[in-house]
């Protein structure tokens, strides 16, 4: 559970050639210890890395973000994608059934990992396996004897109205796993000959 991933960030100079902004390795955290944001423990129930997120879509890439690594946020974001992994301990055997407003894609990168619906129908999935959650209830659960750990990218999408009209809404998870979203703050500054806002 305290196994690292390496993150390399890219941008351009003044000149408009790319260089390697940022080279480092994000610990996974356990949400629950917030603010100290300690290595999960024999009793966490997941860790998690926040990789990036996006406050805006299509993304703004000459945009200034605070670090999301080691900070609370949303499950799914309602302005822009966000990327994170998710670490499952071995005793992660019951999950959380969730839903989020978003289109996700998922990528099992160790481990034997299961994906539930809230029909009960359970899929099991590989290291290089792939899934797209579709907005749908779900939920999380180690199936090997090792620790897994899953990368996704999260995309907001438009609310999810069933075939007879009824309207699914986000899962209520709290203020540790689902703080409120923060609003963006505006600002003018003039980059490269053009408005931004960070």
């Amino acid at each position: 559970m305290d196994t690292p991933i390496r993150r390399v960030i890219t941008q351009h100079d003044a000149q408009r050639n790319a260089f390697f902004a940022s080279d480092e390795l994000l610990t996974p955290y356990d949400p629950l210890t917030a603010p100290r944001f300690s290595i999960p423990g024999p009793d966490s129930r997941f860790g998690v890395i926040q990789i990036q997120r996006s406050r805006g879509f299509p993304v703004d890439n000459m945009r200034s973000l605070p670090e999301p690594h080691k900070s609370l946020v949303p499950l799914a974001d309602t302005k822009g994608p966000s990327g994170r992994v998710i670490h499952l301990p071995e005793s992660a055997k019951r999950g959380w059934m969730h839903r989020t407003l978003s289109l996700d894609f998922f990528v099992v990168l160790t481990g034997t990992v299961g994906l539930v619906t809230d029909g009960g129908a359970e899929k099991i999935f590989k290291p290089h396996d792939v899934m797209l959650c579709r907005g749908t209830n779900h939920e999380w659960v180690n199936r090997g004897g090792d620790p897994a750990s899953i990368f996704g990218v999260v995309i907001p999408s438009q609310e999810i109205v069933t075939e007879n009209g009824v309207r699914l809404a986000k899962t209520e998870a709290g203020p540790i796993y689902d703080p409120t979203e923060e609003e963006d703050e505006q600002r003018d500054l003039l980059r490269f000959g053009r408005e931004i806002y960070i």
